[in-house]
């Protein structure tokens, strides 16, 4: 990828193609303009049509000439344009919903927790049940060995989770365990991990898998529950579009919640302010032919709707931090893991995940995994070896380690890499923490330049609501990483525009700014090609268009 050197000489050649004099057009002027093409162009004018596709794009003159004098001129006085952003993997219902769990502290004392738990009771937005989030399980689990016993003298009479701080575990009282049968649970490999007392019976933690089916008997599909769902969404789409972000992949997919309905609420009402190709959680603890057989009938792929359902979201491994992360050479000693656990957690036998991801992209499917370790890196793209490429391009997302001999296999496969560089993962203090349970393997720790190098067609994403949205912070951190960064910021844009669009599959609509695309466009305060990586984070976002629709204007600069 070369490095874009800005130029005030912008090209004059206008491309265009339907521009009517008498149709009500938008021209977007005066303005720097990063078109994200094959040849990377810089314009200054964009004309876009009354059912919002580009019709031109090029120097100001022009531009405004074919737009004819009906058109309604914009002067962006300088300020940047470019392809909207795609964040490819996001939680967008539940970062509504999320939001009305009581807080916790994520490190507090017992005391603290108790407190917390008796204030949640009387939260009135949740239902039955109380519900809360953002507990540290390795912390809770060191105020007291069987923290079910805490809850059930607290709120005996309700079912009270309280989720994780990191997104892979809850604290549940017995009314919860019982409600979805794991106070009666044995263990086996199924993904759900039961933690025990000395006794043998369920503590109250349970860890990857297991969570989810709780969330899902908290949420039950109800019209009260549909109804806050869907306004959750227009919520999180209005934040969305405040930053910029004009398509998504929702990456939750928990489909019993029915949160699938929602999105298709919000298009058919006209009021859906993003694109989206979103996933389908596989649950690892039920027949693979009864979920196909439900997925089949909810799946929709139809590239002329802002919804699609035509993605299948598979945990492979677990993360690093709670040592579930799939590793090919054992945890840190330190740790003491037994032996059984000294390599991570696996949510699917290896011949069960190959079959899901054969079976899976066969029915159409894309195929997005959840991987960490290098082990679950290796084993996803030994599936996708398996897959139907028909359905792809298939995707990684997370990866925090992959074995050097696996880069290359991103290319020579088509699979997206995508991955999450917010400033928080990329401290010293997290790569400290993390140099606990892996050693000097934290010296490849998201090698996103690594798999730049190797051919990978690389995205940034955010993981919304359980890390930074913001762009311009993620753009920032990502090129100013000394050890695996990316290379520029060009090619960071990239990564949240044309690549996120190659990941889902609407490349020949959107993810660039030419002629015949939708004008899925976004208005930047300033120049972020033309100034130091230590000012980016400081750039606003002006303005977001979805198909020349206005979704966001900070200051109202296109109201008329």
């Amino acid at each position: 990828m070369k490095k874009i050197i800005w130029s005030p000489v912008l090209f004059s050649t206008l491309v265009f193609f339907g521009v009517s004099a008498g149709a009500q057009n938008l021209v977007l002027t005066n303005a720097a303009v990063f078109t994200v093409n094959d040849t990377r162009d810089w314009a200054e004018a964009v004309a876009i049509d009354a059912d919002g596709f580009i019709v031109a794009v090029g120097s100001a003159t022009e531009v405004i000439a074919q737009a004819g004098p009906q058109a309604d001129v914009v002067d962006l006085a300088g300020k940047m344009v470019l392809p909207g952003f795609q964040d490819i993997h996001v939680h967008a219902a539940e970062a509504g919903i999320n939001a009305v769990l009581c807080p916790f502290e994520a490190f507090d004392d017992l005391e603290g927790h108790i407190a917390s738990v008796t204030e949640c009771t009387k939260n009135g937005e949740t239902g039955p049940w109380v519900l809360g989030a953002n507990v540290n399980m390795v912390n809770l689990l060191e105020l007291h060995d069987n923290p079910v016993a805490v809850l059930d003298v607290v709120v005996p009479d309700r079912p009270v989770l309280i989720l994780d701080d990191i997104g892979h575990g809850a604290w549940a009282n017995s009314r919860a365990l019982e409600a979805v049968g794991y106070d009666r649970a044995v263990d086996q490999n199924n993904g759900n991990i039961i933690l025990r007392n000395a006794a043998g019976t369920p503590n109250g933690i349970v860890l990857e898998n297991a969570p989810h089916n709780l969330r899902s008997a908290a949420f039950p599909p109800t019209q009260g529950n549909l109804d806050f769902a869907y306004d959750s969404l227009l919520d999180a789409a209005a934040e969305l579009n405040r930053n910029g972000i004009t398509s998504v992949s929702d990456a939750g997919g928990y489909w019993p919640q029915g949160h699938h309905q929602v999105w298709n609420w919000a298009e058919d009402a006209g009021v859906l302010t993003l694109r989206a190709s979103n996933a389908f959680y596989i649950y690892p603890d039920r027949p693979l032919d009864d979920q196909l057989s439900e997925l089949r009938a909810i799946f929709h792929n139809d590239p002329d709707r802002r919804v699609r359902f035509n993605v299948a979201k598979i945990y492979v491994d677990g993360i690093l931090s709670q040592a579930t992360g799939a590793l090919l050479e054992p945890y840190e000693k330190a740790l003491a893991l037994p032996t059984e656990e000294e390599r991570g957690f696996l949510y699917f036998e290896k011949q069960a995940l190959f079959r899901a991801a054969r079976e899976l992209s066969a029915a159409g499917f894309q195929l997005h995994f959840h991987v960490t370790g290098d082990y679950g890196t290796r084993l996803a793209l030994d599936a996708i070896e398996q897959a139907d490429p028909q359905s792809g391009p298939h995707r990684l997302t997370h990866i925090y380690l992959a074995h050097p001999s696996d880069y290359p296999r991103f290319a020579e496969l088509n699979v997206i890499a995508d991955l999450q560089l917010a400033p928080s993962a990329l401290s010293a203090e997290y790569q400290n923490f993390i140099g606990a349970f892996i050693g000097d393997r934290v010296d490849r720790l998201l090698p996103a330049g690594a798999l730049l190098d190797a051919g990978a067609t690389v995205t940034l994403s955010s993981d919304w609501d359980a890390d930074e949205l913001n762009p311009m912070v993620k753009i920032a951190a990502a090129v100013g990483r000394e050890n695996n960064g990316f290379p520029d910021v060009a090619s960071a844009i990239e990564a949240m525009t044309i690549n996120a669009a190659i990941a889902l599959r609407h490349a020949d609509r959107t993810g660039s700014i030419e002629v015949g695309k939708f004008a899925d466009l976004v208005v930047l305060s300033g120049n972020i090609l033309d100034m130091p990586i230590s000012e980016i984070a400081t750039v606003t976002i002006e303005a977001t268009l979805l198909q020349g629709e206005v979704v966001f204007d900070r200051v109202g600069q296109f109201e008329r």
